[in-house]
């Protein structure tokens, strides 16, 4: 007998069906629709005891999970590729943690857990050998890494972070509440961070919500600067305008929905202080999906005689299809997205009525292995290749018709040379896995192991990083770095003077507009021209293209690239001049001394495809902790060097985080959970998740109380977690807006569905118990604990609604 069972999704147009045969243990999902559309099936096999025994993707390939007596999981057999099944086997101690991980070259990380969950060693044949202690309440006391460089942190009475010492390196300290003199809207929230950069101070308004955070950085003792970004709120909650350090004033209008429709522009005053009054339109006319996704936008220099749009198309999976690049009149194009049943992306396409280039020379095919691995890239008139081994590391490259050997180090994952393209080299790591010299490249570590120093040919560079691990400060070519809440960089200033060279807008995680200065004069005779241009993403968010407001002629253009980023964009266009955009793939940032891109916690090149360190947070995001993005950069991304993050999130929304609460206070309902990785990369996913500053020490000591061992029975118990931590935020929220008035009469039913205040309350309060229960049994279960559904499910009542 063959049950089946249907899911109707939010876009209502799509249509989930599972298939349920008993006497085989088979799940089968099949996506169908009232229109015409390819079904694309995977089917999932179960044994008698529930566990998952097998996974068929809709191209066949087979992935086989075994267990031991225990149900544990004990190897994970992938699709075939190159002859061979690449298998990731596991061993566990005898309280059931995971002991050991063995990947498919045969490489084991071990690791020493003790009763309590606290992960005492790890042995990893890319860090080496990392030691942690722990005090009493299980926070992590000390760390000591591969090079031999200890960590120690302290805690206060509530067990929050409140510094840590490196091994040769400025400490980093943490102040909550204000300091000794506690200031009622800072309770519970951090108001000073110091660390080897300066120092950065955060303040709140009535309802706790963050108002400022002024970044103070010393530039290596020669240079003090401060700036300080400026958050305001509506009367419902929601972020309306970010006053950047330039006086540049961004305003955000949003629908009933509390979808953001219209971003605008109050630039600087012309003598370069302050912010005027004047209103420039960035963005207007936004629109979505029915399931979140932005489905276009109207330019702010649009007239009716020439309209001038944006626009992104989506297909029955959800997925983008295509969208614009460019303004149609001025060599722009519309690239059309190709995808296989396995929603890789096959190719591009493009149309257009440019001539310079056609659009037909922009289009690009892509394939793949077995495993999703991009193997060959066709376009700009060239072609590369690339080959694995079973464990993900590049071992070759094929760069048009010459081809290149990456030699891997039998005993870890790190590439011990290479013979190109550009100079053959040999690199050297230290002992935590970070890469040392490769060819005439030199890079120092700091105690906190993040890379204060780079050495490339007679070009020396220094770097800072904050207490965030935000790098704040470079020299040659790079300046001051400010960031928004999520970790998105938003200025670069000038590390001499402190002035403005150039203001990023985001509508969420898209990039949209950057802004530059024109200074004539000096004060008080200065005059401050602003000039803003808009940046044309791609489907994951990476800039393609740069248009100026005046004639939307193309300034900046990097829709012809490869998929790793090694192609330069064009940045000389004539009658323009040269125009300097240095973002690249999500989090990443071009440096001109290395052609490295910073990524936030470590350093990718594109030459290679991989990361210069290895994943702080060890196994998490996969069993190569130098690869990027497990090498489809097509679909993935990375904005923060840790882990990849499938596409764009399905709401573009501008949030801000609390430092004293992940859960932002400030956030519509459900946004804190449409906002993807970026919204984890705010102050407290620092500091409570990583703890920040010492990345390859300790991170992942810290993310491994938080990141349990895979386990198939979690997944239901995580999905209840997080609709019922909607729900919590729901009702929170509600109160907050009071929308009926309730608060004046607290006993006073409005409506036989509306109930009362007080009644209100109590829901609210019915609502955390059932979440901490749920927490509850997902720790007893050793599965994943989302820290915001722990913030939220002992989030105190509303007591009093937002001001109207």
């Amino acid at each position: 007998m063959t049950r089946r069972t249907f899911s109707r999704l939010t876009s209502g147009a799509l249509i989930v069906v599972m298939t349920y045969t008993p006497l085989l243990g088979a799940y089968t999902g099949t996506v169908a629709s009232a229109q015409s559309v390819p079904a694309a099936a995977t089917s999932y096999k179960y044994d008698l005891i529930g566990n998952l025994k097998e996974v068929t993707d809709p191209l066949g390939r087979v992935t086989t999970h075994t267990y031991d007596s225990f149900n544990r999981l004990k190897q994970v057999e992938q699709p075939l590729t190159n002859g061979a099944r690449p298998t990731i086997k596991y061993g566990y101690d005898g309280i059931d943690q995971v002991a050991t991980v063995t990947d498919p070259r045969n490489l084991e990380t071990r690791y020493t857990v003790d009763g309590l969950g606290n992960r005492n060693e790890l042995g990893s044949p890319d860090t080496g050998l990392t030691k942690s202690t722990y005090d009493a309440a299980g926070n992590l006391k000390t760390s000591l890494d591969g090079r031999g460089k200890t960590n120690t942190y302290f805690y206060d009475a509530l067990n929050r972070l409140t510094r840590i010492d490196y091994t040769g390196t400025i400490s980093t300290t943490f102040e909550y509440d204000g300091g000794a003199t506690a200031i009622a809207n800072a309770r519970g929230k951090m108001t000073l961070m110091t660390d080897e950069s300066g120092y950065t101070k955060y303040t709140y308004g009535a309802f706790g919500r963050l108002a400022t955070k002024a970044q103070t950085t010393t530039g290596l003792g020669s240079y003090t600067n401060t700036h300080t970004l400026a958050y305001a709120y509506d009367v419902d909650g929601r972020l309306a305008s970010v006053t950047y350090p330039s006086g540049n004033r961004v305003n955000y209008g949003y629908n009933r929905a509390g979808q953001v429709t219209s971003i605008t522009l109050n630039p600087v005053k012309a003598d370069g202080t302050g912010t005027s009054t004047e209103n420039i339109v960035l963005l207007k006319n936004i629109t979505y999906a029915p399931f979140g996704g932005a489905t276009g936008w109207t330019w702010g220099n649009s007239v009716p005689a020439n309209e001038y749009a944006h626009a992104r198309t989506y297909d029955l999976d959800g997925r983008i299809s295509s969208y614009t690049l460019g303004s149609p009149s001025a060599n722009g194009v519309v690239r059309t997205v190709n995808y296989d049943a396995a929603s890789r992306i096959k190719g591009y396409t493009h149309t257009g009525t440019g001539t310079a280039p056609s659009p037909a020379s922009l289009n690009q095919t892509f394939g793949y292995d077995e495993l999703n691995r991009l193997t060959s890239y066709n376009g700009n008139g060239t072609s590369q290749t690339y080959a694995y081994d079973a464990s993900g590391n590049r071992i070759k490259a094929g760069f048009g018709a010459n081809s290149y050997t990456n030699t891997i180090d039998p005993l870890s994952n790190k590439l011990s040379a290479t013979t190109g393209p550009g100079p053959a080299k040999t690199n050297l790591y230290n002992g935590a896995g970070d890469l040392m010299t490769g060819g005439t490249h030199v890079v120092t570590y700091s105690g906190r192991g993040r890379p204060y120093r780079n050495e490339n040919g007679a070009v020396t560079t220094h770097q800072l990083f904050n207490g965030l691990d935000q790098r704040v400060f470079q020299t040659y070519g790079g300046g001051i770095f400010v960031y928004d809440e999520q970790g998105q960089l938003v200025g670069e200033y000038s590390y001499l003077n402190g002035k403005a060279t150039r203001d990023t807008v985001y509508l969420g995680n898209l990039p949209v507009a950057v802004l530059t200065q024109t200074v004539t004069g000096t004060p008080p005779a200065q005059s401050t021209a602003i000039n803003v241009f808009h940046i044309h993403p791609d489907h994951l968010g990476t800039p393609r293209m740069i248009t100026r407001t005046l004639d939307n002629k193309i300034v900046w253009r990097w829709d012809n690239g490869d998929p790793f980023g090694l192609t330069p964009p064009i940045e000389y266009f004539s009658g323009s001049g040269t125009f300097t955009f240095n973002l690249r793939m999500p989090g990443q940032y071009y440096d001109r001394s290395t052609n490295l891109f910073h990524n936030y916690h470590r350093d990718y090149d594109p030459q290679t495809g991989r990361y210069l360190q290895s994943d702080p947070i060890g196994l998490e995001d996969g069993i190569n902790t130098y690869g990027y993005v497990g090498g489809n950069p097509l679909s993935f991304s990375d904005p923060s060097g840790l882990f990849a993050a499938p596409g764009l999130p399905p709401a573009l929304l501008p949030i801000v985080g609390n430092p004293g609460s992940r859960a932002a206070a400030a956030t519509p309902v459900g946004l804190a959970a449409m906002g993807g990785a970026a919204v984890g990369l705010g102050i407290n996913y620092a500091v409570e998740s990583y703890t920040s500053g010492s990345v390859g020490t300790h991170a992942y000591d810290l993310v491994e109380k938080v990141c349990k061992p895979s386990n198939p029975d979690c997944e239901e118990i995580e999905s209840a977690i997080r609709a019922q931590k909607d729900l919590v935020i729901g009702r929170y929220y509600g109160q907050m807006k009071d929308r009926y008035g309730q608060y004046a009469n607290p006993t006073l039913k409005t409506g036989t569905r509306r109930g009362s205040w007080v009644g209100h309350q109590q829901q609210f309060r019915d609502a955390q118990v059932k979440l901490r229960k749920l927490i509850v049994q997902a720790k007893a279960m050793n599965c994943r604990v989302d820290p915001d559904a722990e913030t939220w499910a002992n989030t105190p009542q509303v007591e009093v609604p937002a001001k109207r």
